[in-house]
């Protein structure tokens, strides 16, 4: 760490290493919109020397008390900026985004409870193949059990009881109904498995009443086919990233790939001499096919010959600064976002996002009367009930499906007291 540094010394220093980074100078502007107030807070209180106390002064003259997970993007902004100096200061590296002293710890199962809650997401992961998000959706929901039991100084298995348990279910939040219902599934889960493995002589899932929460499933947005269109001819291929962004599109609207699976295409799945695109799905772990349509391929073709930066990723897409990494899902679905906006088309009361391009792509195909169970595996869905979601938007073939309303019978109309055939 570098003491005695003054504010100037240190954001010149960073200034080079962010244009070693070949960070453009818009970025680097965006950061000297941080650093000037900041250089003037200094100067108004006579403080020579840049430290993380100092950051950490400024930032409270700005937002005064505050929960950094509570703050809006522009204040998470100044919050990293200055904390992103400190770093830099101490170890000579630039963290883009949250810097580590603000990410949220890691979520540790600890305490003779906490082992036992592990050995169960290691058995349910090991017997059904679980994805990342749904042990992810299990340590969340246990971790949360286990901080609540250990502020009521429960730390042993057999102090797991009714009446913690109760207490538990009352301090979730009422209004975050389909949250608490797939929480508390997964803790009965945990808890007859207690019993089973006979770790507990009481089976305490009984205690985790079973709850109805079926929601009917917001309406899924889509674009017509002239929309979709409209959407892929708004992007500008007359530079690098265009011809990037144009190739995601096209997959996008095209094949109805999720931006998971767009971000982590790789040279190996695109098989040139068959002609097909072949991956394992992302989310699903299922495996795809798609003709390469010609359409996309010369995309593809156009973007990795002329476009994209010499390096030595996998992946077909990647950032465009250095140290070019692999483009993630976040960066795929903002890039598709803004070219629907771009392309002027009304998004009133519609989703923006990158999703919306996949139901148009189901939607089109239920259209085109695409029997159901060749949508799912179009779509890679696991199953057909999936793709019933998008069923509802149908409106020509639902109205195949309505009744003819029966004649009322003139009777009817000169009842009194009473009908009278």
């Amino acid at each position: 760490m570098k003491e005695n540094q003054t504010i100037d010394e240190l954001v010149n220093e960073f200034e080079k290493h962010l244009l070693t980074l070949q960070r453009s100078r818009f970025t680097i502007r965006q950061y000297w919109q941080t650093w000037k107030p900041l250089k003037l807070f200094m100067a108004a209180h006579n403080i020579e020397y840049y430290n993380q106390s100092v950051g950490q002064q400024f930032i409270k003259s700005r937002l005064g008390d505050y929960d950094y997970n509570m703050l809006n993007q522009m204040q998470k902004r100044l919050v990293n900026v200055v904390d992103a100096l400190y770093v830099f200061q101490s170890t000579g590296q630039i963290f883009f985004g949250t810097a580590p002293l603000r990410r949220n710890p890691p979520k540790i199962l600890t305490g003779e409870i906490g082992l036992a809650m592990q050995d169960y997401i290691n058995y349910k992961s090991a017997t059904f193949t679980l994805s990342k998000s749904t042990i992810n959706n299990h340590l969340n929901a246990l971790h949360g059990l286990l901080v609540f039991l250990n502020d009521k100084k429960v730390g042993n298995l057999n102090q797991v009881k009714e009446a913690p348990l109760l207490s538990f279910i009352k301090s979730l939040n009422p209004e975050t109904l389909s949250v608490n219902h797939s929480k508390l599934g997964i803790i009965r889960g945990f808890l007859s498995y207690l019993h089973t493995e006979q770790i507990l002589g009481k089976d305490y899932s009984k205690v985790i009443l079973r709850t109805n929460c079926k929601q009917q499933p917001r309406l899924p947005s889509f674009f017509s086919p002239e929309e979709v269109s409209l959407i892929v001819n708004a992007v500008d291929r007359a530079n690098a990233t265009g011809k990037r962004d144009y190739a995601m599109v096209l997959l996008a609207a095209k094949f109805g790939m999720r931006v998971s699976d767009i971000a982590r295409l790789k040279f190996e799945n695109i098989n040139w001499d068959k002609g097909t695109i072949e991956f394992i799905q992302f989310k699903t772990g299922k495996a795809i096919t798609f003709p390469l349509l010609s359409e996309v391929g010369n995309a593809i073709i156009d973007y990795l010959k002329y476009a994209r930066p010499v390096c030595d990723q996998p992946c077909c897409f990647v950032q465009h600064i250095y140290p070019y990494k692999t483009i993630t899902a976040d960066d795929v679905a903002g890039r598709i976002g803004l070219h629907i906006r771009r392309s002027g088309i009304p998004l009133e009361g519609r989703r923006k996002g990158a999703h919306a391009l996949r139901h148009s792509f189901a939607t089109h195909l239920l259209a085109n009367k695409i029997p159901l169970p060749v949508i799912s595996e179009v779509l890679g869905h696991s199953q057909t009930a999936s793709t019933m979601f998008y069923l509802r938007v149908d409106e020509t073939q639902l109205k195949q499906c309505a009744l003819d309303v029966p004649m009322v019978m003139s009777g009817f109309y000169g009842q009194k007291g009473g009908f009278n055939s």
